[in-house]
């Protein structure tokens, strides 16, 4: 094959074809560097002489149903300028991997459009190949993000398996994006994102989180000007807990067996949306004999049914009405 056809064809320029074999239904293009374009990888210095070579072996485009092989022996240079001993830097393929830049391309579209392990197979290579290649692609696409545009941000954490593995997250609340992960949870693994924000000059109008104090405590250190929401579903849960416990505590307290009778069971009435009790168990009866007879409980339940509007209301439609940098409770949350 001549080198023409070896920049043409498979798209490696500065290299000789030496040979090309046949061999265990594979094809192996033998390339070696030209000497006029060996340069010091350390300083980029063209006052170098050889210092040995080690043979590499790339995976490259198939040739039909034929797989590739470029085998380079790589050439170590030994650096006039700055006394250095290094491999020649190789053009087609990125440092510590065993296949081409066009392979890698190749090995990307194919896994747009089918799974992981279709590719694989179609291109003669294990799994964890093809997966390795789409966590490079990602690496390098999202190493940098901006975050200069932030307006509104929500910080959770999710398990990621066995042994109580946590991940931080933060979202942009206007596209849905992640534009930070950290390692763990709490305080401590947003210290970087902190950091990443404050030299973004980003204006934070509003962050949504849970009631961690660890979450409530940064945000009021980091970004005090922002309103702070917290999420619907802490919110509803830590008010159905006090409810539950305001019943425990009447029925506990409860004197006459006919106040005892009306709060045993109604744990999971309390907590019901009134259109959703069943007509044909008496719920409805039920609870209502149970308000009568017991006043505060009474109280607490009209309480919780009149937030629980406010709190379906969702965070997004209550920023537009914002004014004060707060912690805000009733209508405000996500």
């Amino acid at each position: 094959m001549s080198t023409t056809l070896l920049y043409h064809a498979f798209g490696i320029r500065g290299y000789r074809c030496r040979t090309t074999r046949h061999a265990k239904g594979a094809t192996e293009l033998v390339i070696e560097h030209h000497p006029d374009n060996l340069q010091c990888a350390h300083c980029g210095s063209a006052d170098v002489i050889g210092a040995g070579k080690v043979e590499r072996r790339f995976r490259h485009l198939p040739v039909g149903s034929r797989p590739t092989w470029i085998v380079l022996p790589v050439q170590r240079l030994r650096c006039g300028r700055c006394q250095m001993v290094r491999q020649a830097k190789i053009d087609f393929a990125d440092e510590r991997v065993h296949h081409t830049r066009a392979f890698e391309r190749y090995a990307l579209e194919l896994s747009r459009m089918t799974t992981i392990e279709d590719a694989a197979n179609h291109l003669g290579v294990g799994w964890d190949t093809v997966k390795d290649i789409q966590k490079r692609q990602l690496q390098k696409r999202f190493r940098h993000i901006p975050l200069g545009h932030l307006k509104k941000i929500a910080i959770d954490e999710i398990n990621i398996g066995k042994g109580h593995r946590y991940l931080t997250l933060v979202l942009d609340l206007d596209s849905g994006a992640v534009v930070y992960i950290g390692k763990g949870k709490g305080a401590d693994s947003l210290k970087d994102f902190w950091r990443k924000l404050k030299a973004s000059h980003a204006k934070i109008k509003a962050v949504a989180t849970d009631l961690s104090p660890a979450y409530i405590l940064a945000v009021s250190q980091n970004i005090p000007k922002a309103v702070h929401v917290f999420d619907r579903f802490h919110v509803v849960k830590l008010f159905n807990d006090k409810l539950s416990n305001l019943r425990r505590q009447i029925q506990n307290a409860a004197i006459t067996v006919e106040q005892k009778q009306a709060i045993k069971g109604t744990r999971w009435l309390l907590l019901k949306n009134p259109e959703n009790l069943n007509p044909q168990r008496s719920e409805k009866e039920r609870l209502d004999d149970a308000l009568r007879l017991n006043r505060p409980l009474l109280v607490a339940t009209k309480s919780n049914r009149e937030a629980s509007p406010r709190l379906r209301g969702g965070l997004l439609s209550g920023w537009s009405s914002i004014q004060r940098p707060n912690f805000t409770l009733g209508s405000r949350f996500c």
